[in-house]
């Protein structure tokens, strides 16, 4: 089958950004050529750079906000020919209204696309849940998703020509839906020297952005729970620290444990394995199968401190689960490749 060239085609990537992934996207596709440009409304903390930053969370008034966000659209619709959502956002819309863009964006024959990221088809209340049943308190199972969040996957189909998630869980709540995932620039993250454990202590990394969903209490108890068993460890907790300090503090630790309760791996895992670190992580039997050759170390809360004594006794298994996880990042989230697969997106949409 032979495929449009899209080469003189503008677009956008808006308009919330999530651990630099549109900028990652876009770079790469500039460097081929491409007429590319990332928007956000709201720029991170974390200090991710967008080529577009409107600030809305520094605007007080609602009425303006509105105006920025309406007028942003109207620019947006006349000058971009694709247009890839992040975080399940579209560029206009309110509350209960969500996605009012997207009959204009349609009627001006511009393709759109839609990248679910996690939250915003997942209830928090989901993770809530997980983690009451890991401790045993009883608790009836909420739904997945809120209404709202229904609502607006419903407007997206109804609207979108392709609907991409970064992570097969997500699968369950979006059935259709393409598996897109997050992607790495690896040659910014080179595999590790072996560290210099003179001290003797192992030290285990935790990066969570929101404990709620990662399980941290569980983290922290399973390495409470050695050190008592006298074995030489260290948790480094890394919170609220700036996206280019975090890698140096990986690079000095020997293992790096993602979350233990939603059942797939996040960034974190992505970059301890380009790192050359054993990555820990919760993957569920449900998904494993979309990556069966995945070398990331499986735990839950009930196994976490069985599945972290034996990385720790046993060296040469870190090792190799090390050198395993380069080749899978290397094979599954190259950004050339990531990039690769929207690009074939792109053409099919039309």
């Amino acid at each position: 089958m032979s495929f449009p060239d899209i080469s003189k085609k503008k677009i956008l990537f808006a308009p919330h950004e999530i651990g630099n992934q549109m900028q990652l996207i876009v770079d790469e596709l500039r460097c081929r050529g491409y007429y590319a440009t990332s928007a956000t409304y709201s720029q991170e903390w974390y200090g991710y750079v967008n080529d577009i930053h409107l600030n809305l969370q520094n605007i007080k008034s609602k009425v303006k906000r509105h105006k920025n966000m309406l007028l942003f659209t109207l620019w947006a619709a006349s000058n971009f020919d694709i247009f890839h959502f992040f975080w399940g956002q579209s560029l206009y819309g309110f509350w209960h209204f969500p996605h009012l863009d997207l009959p204009l964006l349609k009627s001006k024959g511009k393709k759109i696309i839609v990248h679910f990221r996690g939250l915003d088809l997942v209830d928090l209340k989901h993770f809530d849940y997980l983690r009451a049943m890991t401790s045993g308190v009883d608790m009836s199972e909420p739904p997945i998703s809120r209404p709202d969040q229904i609502a607006s996957l419903n407007k997206w189909r109804k609207y979108a020509d392709k609907l991409l998630v970064s992570e097969p869980d997500l699968m369950q709540v979006a059935p259709e839906a393409i598996l897109v995932q997050q992607a790495l620039r690896l040659d910014e993250w080179v595999p590790t020297e072996k560290i210099n454990n003179d001290d003797g202590i192992i030290r285990i990394a935790h990066a969570p952005t929101l404990r709620r969903k990662k399980g941290t209490e569980f983290v922290i108890d399973a390495v409470d729970k050695l050190k008592k068993e006298n074995f030489p460890v260290e948790l480094i907790l890394i919170e609220n620290v700036p996206a280019n300090e975090v890698k140096p503090l990986y690079e000095k630790c020997d293992i790096i444990v993602d979350q233990v309760l939603y059942g797939w791996y996040g960034k974190v895992s992505i970059e301890a394995m380009a790192l050359g670190k054993p990555a820990v992580c919760y993957i569920n039997p449900n998904w494993k199968p979309y990556r069966p050759d995945c070398p990331i170390v499986n735990a839950k809360p009930e196994n976490l401190h069985d599945q972290l004594r034996r990385l720790i006794i046993q060296p040469e298994l870190r090792e190799s689960l090390g050198k395993a996880g380069v080749q899978y990042a290397r094979k599954y989230h190259d950004i050339r490749s990531i990039t690769d697969q929207c690009v074939n997106l792109y053409k099919e949409a039309y």
